[in-house]
């Protein structure tokens, strides 16, 4: 059974918003930089958006605690 949202720890709550939104600038970085280059670009920057947005969510989360 999966967790609902609001069950979810704090942290993990922000982590996914973090990568949603850095899924969307990498998203924007690609059609705008990478349109010409090789797919190995192309998920280089996505998985950079990914990773990078979910530990920024994740820090964020940390920093804003109760």
């Amino acid at each position: 059974m999966r967790a609902k949202w609001k069950d979810r720890p704090r942290s993990h709550r922000w982590a996914i918003l973090g990568a949603f939104v850095g899924m969307a600038v990498g998203a924007w970085a690609v059609f705008e930089y990478a349109v010409h280059g090789t797919t190995f670009d192309r998920w280089l920057i996505m998985s950079t958006g990914l990773l990078g947005g979910g530990a920024i969510g994740a820090l964020l989360a940390r920093l804003t605690a109760r």
